[in-house]
């Protein structure tokens, strides 16, 4: 990492090249844990990067596609009968923020096949000082792994875009065009 970059870009840019490795050697037919490994980093990513770039901003979907980038859709789960409360997210940084209380809060379960692998997890949010049951939870979302991978990527790309300058070392597939800063609320 040189001294002027911003070190939460830089890690940033260090995880996604540590998942392109993983997900080749996966590929590959190397015994690694991608999905642990992408958990993992974006337990990391999602609290950082949205106290450094997000926080009290206002990132619409539109401002993604206007970044020339693609939106990932993750669906919030509707109200029910056992979540009475549940909400949907509305932007990009509400979705982020809903995924980082969530993890900070380790309001998450895996979810797997019948093989025993992890396929994606279960996020959810509680209002604040409420016990961690279901008719507690103000947000849910269920989230595949190629949708958190997207998510993963599209975070660091998006950030990227917005405040960074692109890295020499990264592959011209994961560079982005650079785009107005997003909206402050």
């Amino acid at each position: 990492m040189l001294p002027d970059e911003e070190k939460t870009l830089e890690i940033a840019r260090r995880t996604r090249k540590n998942l392109d490795f993983i997900y080749a050697q996966k590929a590959a037919g190397s015994d690694v844990e991608e999905f642990t490994h992408l958990l993992n980093s974006m337990l990391g990513m999602v609290i950082c990067l949205r106290e450094e770039y997000f926080k009290g901003t206002s990132v619409t979907w539109e401002d993604v596609q206007v970044a020339g980038l693609s939106p990932v859709e993750i669906i919030s789960s509707p109200p029910t009968d056992a979540s009475p409360s549940l909400k949907q997210h509305q932007s990009f940084n509400q979705l982020i923020s809903c995924i980082r209380h969530a993890f900070a809060h380790n309001n998450f379960e895996l979810l797997g096949d019948s093989e025993n692998r992890i396929t994606g997890i279960k996020v959810w949010n509680i209002g604040y000082r409420k016990e961690n049951e279901p008719e507690n939870r103000e947000w849910e979302a269920i989230i595949t792994e190629q949708q958190l991978k997207d998510l993963a990527y599209l975070f660091i790309n998006y950030v990227e875009n917005q405040f960074g300058r692109p890295s020499a070392a990264l592959p011209r597939s994961h560079r982005t065009a650079q785009s107005p800063a997003p909206r402050r609320s």
